[in-house]
């Protein structure tokens, strides 16, 4: 079995912070969110990671620091409109690569505290979805992918980012695709329409029009997303168990600064900040900020009394 971490997107919704970062290496509680699954990967062939031609350099000089055996391989992108769809990435990786194996799926940009030995170890021969029940269909509308199950763990209905969710079980970004199921992949492309290529979609294609079983993992453990300024403080208050994170050489000056990410240079004086996120090298004095993504090298000067 192969496994594939999927980091090729460009972040667009976490811009400035993701300008000169993939979202894969944003820090949560000072570590970046690939190395939560690295960390605790059981097997021994290393993982592929499949990023972009923009931050294949990033990959690299981050690739020289860490412990962890990894393989690099780079879409031909530049920028998000000529991104390929998950799927897209997927169709490159199995011909560049000439895969012939299963295939492990997991985005680089999603936390999982459940074990992965267990997950591998419920996969047999079917394509297997990681779900997850959050327990409220408001959270779903529009977000993630819906599924239904039968009472033995498969997959009935597999609904991509529905209006109106049928369940509370949605499908996380954690797959395994069986060989058999990869030769689909040209077809599917072929039919998809523009932006609607993600996984979810082609699981629903698969399952409608081909009639491929799927079969679901549930599991009950902590799982972040993180596609925004929300989701990205909610993993980091998560593990910092609600305080602040203040990087390296950071500092806070006779300020008031809650649910806040402080990246590292960086020095905040006289302000109040609440659930911003403030990348490296920032100079921020005598301001009153809320809910913020604040880019590298800001300096922002106001009039604030505390």
């Amino acid at each position: 079995m192969e496994t594939i971490i999927l980091a090729g997107g460009y972040g667009t919704r976490l811009r400035p912070i993701t300008r000169e970062r993939p979202k894969s290496l944003l820090p949560v509680a000072g570590k970046p969110i690939i190395e939560y699954f690295l960390e605790r990967y059981p097997f021994r062939k290393p993982p592929l990671i499949s990023t972009n031609k923009e931050f294949l350099p990033v990959f690299r000089r981050w690739q020289k620091k860490i412990p962890y055996p990894v393989r690099i391989i780079a879409e031909k992108t530049m920028f998000e409109k000529q991104k390929l769809g998950t799927v897209g990435a997927l169709n490159f990786l199995v011909k560049n690569k000439k895969i012939k194996d299963d295939l492990l799926v997991i985005a680089g940009d999603n936390i999982f505290e459940f074990n992965l030995k267990d997950f591998v170890d419920s996969f047999h021969g079917e394509l297997l979805v990681a779900i997850c029940d959050i327990k409220d269909k408001k959270k779903i509308k529009k977000r993630f992918g819906n599924v239904e199950i039968d009472e033995r763990g498969k997959i009935i209905n597999f609904i991509e980012k529905p209006s109106f969710p049928k369940t509370t079980l949605v499908s996380t970004a954690c797959y395994i695709f069986p060989q058999k199921v990869l030769e689909a992949i040209p077809e599917f492309l072929s039919r998809a329409e523009r932006k609607k290529d993600a996984m979810g979609y082609f699981c629903s294609w698969l399952l409608k029009k081909n009639n491929f079983p799927i079969q679901s993992f549930l599991f009950k453990e902590a799982w972040f997303d993180i596609g925004s300024r929300i989701s990205y403080l909610a993993a980091n208050r998560y593990y910092l168990k609600g305080e602040n994170y203040l990087g390296k050489n950071s500092r806070i000056i006779n300020s008031k600064v809650t649910d806040t990410i402080i990246f590292e240079e960086v020095k905040i004086e006289n302000c109040e900040l609440k659930s911003c996120v403030v990348d490296d090298y920032c100079r921020i004095s005598n301001l009153k900020l809320k809910n913020c993504l604040i880019g590298k090298k800001t300096i922002i000067r106001g009039s604030l009394k505390i």
